[in-house]
């Protein structure tokens, strides 16, 4: 049997064990409905389906991965199972019959499915239930409540017409047996409140019937007439069959839960105790109502107090629980603000329209407003107008993903003029009805954007001059390349005779030359150009948008400049230089450079001051592919 394998028909798996099952149960309970079976049959055949549940449990038990609570469980069913087994051979070997006047042989069998429904039963109770322990006493109320209710039932029809029965054998046996019955209800119940079991969920529905079909039996035993035998053999004999049902579909279902076991998320509260309170007070006014205080009477009345004073209780136990709730609520809400209004950081809630719901006492700090004046303003309103687009431009991105996170790095002013900069981040938690708005949490950043910036420049500029150095100029040649195409020009220059004054004069006069020959050839260029220094006393001039003219206008305007004299450290100074320049539109940034230095040395070496690199083809013409230097007067 362990090694069936299911077949598919149609898409469908079809398990050859629970098709006979099927088969079985339509042919037996069938037989037993429509014809009179021999009692010795039924328990033939009800013996040989509890041996085999005993067996499907087994099955069960040998999964690896099972866990251990419900390997257990189900070790402790299948000696349930042998016991009603056992029960049902010993009538049938025992030479007795159930028929309902042979009371001995239904007070012994009786007795054999109540050792098993015990058993049965503790396999339910002793499942450990994994809570806190106050949410386990709550539990264990609902339960007890609940099991109240049932004994009732079990009373009422335990104490038929309202006074004990005369015959006390029967009366033993129906107590005895219902005294089982509530024991396995009480698992079930407790393990449908607490939201764990150990069978999955397909065998628990197999065995909740089982339990049920088989606890009408037994409490009926002794109470059907002797025409209603065959309906008691055909409950007892489903009963059976629901339970080995309920084995191999556990067997099956652990293909996907390997462990057995099935878990649910346990409802806050539940309702079954509240029910159990209208029952019993349901059946507490209809006994009164048909028989006065009888026996039965008294019952009802000492359980229904009894299931009001325990659900009492519980709400008690759960009154104090809230108070715990609440006390612990306000503890962490009073911590919560304490951290918000202490930290450093700033957190804003804006609505979709952009407006202040929410802000923290760090706003005073980063922007010196006051949060209780920026709450129903715009945020736009509490910052600079040239603030104000880079922030509406993190909104509108951020409401463009309703569950996005933007992340941006904004500059702002603060109250007193200065510069403050803040690393933002901005959540949409406008589906969230708690929140309904964008969270907007900021650090301010300044003293780290400042240390970048200055990182930056040093690693940008050159240190003594404070011009851009090869690298920035590197930074600007590609920023011009994603531009339209336009003419530009290189200006090299380096000034003449500039180490006889570092040696007659020193090295800082000749600092101090060359910081002022940097200011005049800021002054001598427009803002779109760019002037660098590539070490010494050289410097590079890179014009956008001119012409071979313009360019050579722009170096007469640098030497007239570094012509006139400076006084530096009492030395009447003043700097002569040779500038090589180089045009060009289409001819790469490095070759303009190598251009302009051929035509510099080549002024250097004649005195000119400043020299052109011409390209030119055959005679007079510009070209790209030949050239050579000439003197621009």
């Amino acid at each position: 049997m362990n090694g069936s394998v299911p077949q598919r028909h149609g898409g469908r798996v079809l398990d050859p064990v629970l098709a006979a099952l099927a088969a079985v149960s339509l042919v037996s309970i069938g037989a037993l409905l429509l014809a009179v079976v021999p009692a010795g049959v039924v328990d033939a055949v009800q013996a040989a389906v509890w041996l085999l549940f005993a067996w499907l449990c087994r099955q069960v038990v040998a999964k690896r991965r099972m866990a251990p609570a419900a390997r257990r469980f189900w070790r402790w069913i299948a000696v349930a199972g042998l016991v009603f087994a056992v029960g049902n051979l010993v009538t049938l070997f025992g030479g007795l019959t159930r028929p309902p006047q042979n009371e001995r042989a239904v007070i012994l069998w009786t007795l054999l499915v109540a050792v098993g429904v015990a058993i049965l039963g503790w396999g339910m109770y002793a499942f450990p239930l994994v809570m806190p322990c106050r949410a386990r006493a709550r539990l264990r109320l609902d339960v007890a409540a609940i099991m109240v209710a049932l004994v009732m039932l079990a009373w009422h029809l335990c104490v038929p017409g309202g006074s004990a029965p005369l015959n006390t054998a029967r009366l033993y046996v129906t107590v005895l047996a219902s005294a089982m019955a509530l024991l396995a209800a009480f698992g079930a119940v407790k393990l449908l409140i607490s939201g764990s079991a150990p069978f999955t969920p397909g065998a628990g529905v197999a065995l909740a019937a089982g339990v049920v079909v088989g606890a009408w039996s037994v409490l009926h035993l002794l109470n059907l007439k002797e025409s209603d035998a065959r309906l008691l053999n055909a409950a007892q004999l489903a009963s059976a069959l629901l339970f080995a049902v309920a084995a191999r579909a556990q067997y099956l279902q652990m293909g996907a839960r390997p462990s057995g076991l099935t878990k649910r998320r346990r409802p806050a509260h539940s309702r079954l105790p509240y029910l159990a309170v209208a029952a019993t007070q349901l059946m507490l006014v209809a006994e009164v109502w048909r028989s006065g205080l009888s026996l039965r009477g008294w019952g009802m009345v000492i359980g229904a107090g009894t299931v009001v004073t325990l659900v009492m209780c519980r709400q008690n136990l759960a009154f104090a629980d809230n108070a715990q709730l609440m006390d612990r609520m306000r503890h962490q809400e009073k911590r919560f603000r304490s951290l918000v209004q202490h930290a450093s950081d700033l957190t804003l809630l804006v609505d979709a329209d952009g407006v202040v719901r929410y802000a923290s006492p760090a706003l005073r700090d980063l922007l010196g407003v006051d949060p209780r004046h920026a709450v129903g303003r715009p945020l736009t309103g509490l910052l600079r107008p040239d603030d104000v687009p880079a922030v509406e431009k993190m909104l509108a991105d951020v409401l463009a993903d309703p569950e996005g996170s933007v992340r941006r790095q904004l500059r702002a002013h603060h109250a007193d003029g200065s510069l403050r900069w803040g690393e933002a981040m901005a959540t949409n938690r406008l589906q969230e009805p708690d929140v309904a708005g964008v969270i907007i949490n900021i650090r301010d950043v300044t003293e780290a954007r400042s240390l970048q910036d200055l990182l930056r420049h040093q690693a940008t500029h050159d240190e003594l001059t404070g011009l851009p150095n090869r690298a920035l100029l590197n930074e600007k040649v590609q920023q011009l390349r994603h531009e339209p195409v336009r003419q530009e020009a290189v200006l090299l220059l380096d000034l003449d005779d500039f180490k006889s004054v570092n040696d007659e004069l020193g090295h800082s006069v000749g600092d101090q030359l060359l910081i002022a020959v940097a200011d005049r050839l800021r002054r001598c260029v427009r803002p779109t150009d760019t002037v660098a220094r590539l070490g010494g006393d050289e410097f590079v001039v890179l014009l956008t948008g001119t012409t071979t003219e313009g360019a050579v206008a722009t170096a007469r305007r640098i030497l007239n400049a570094l012509a006139e004299p400076a006084m530096i450290d009492g030395h009447r100074l003043s700097a002569r230089a040779s500038i090589g320049v180089a045009v060009g539109s289409d001819t790469e940034f490095d070759a303009l450079l190598r251009d302009a230095d051929i035509a510099m040395y080549e002024a250097k070496r004649d005195g000119s001051g400043i020299q052109v690199h011409a390209r030119v083809t055959g005679v007079g013409r510009p070209d790209a592919t030949a050239g050579g230097t000439a003197p621009w007067r």
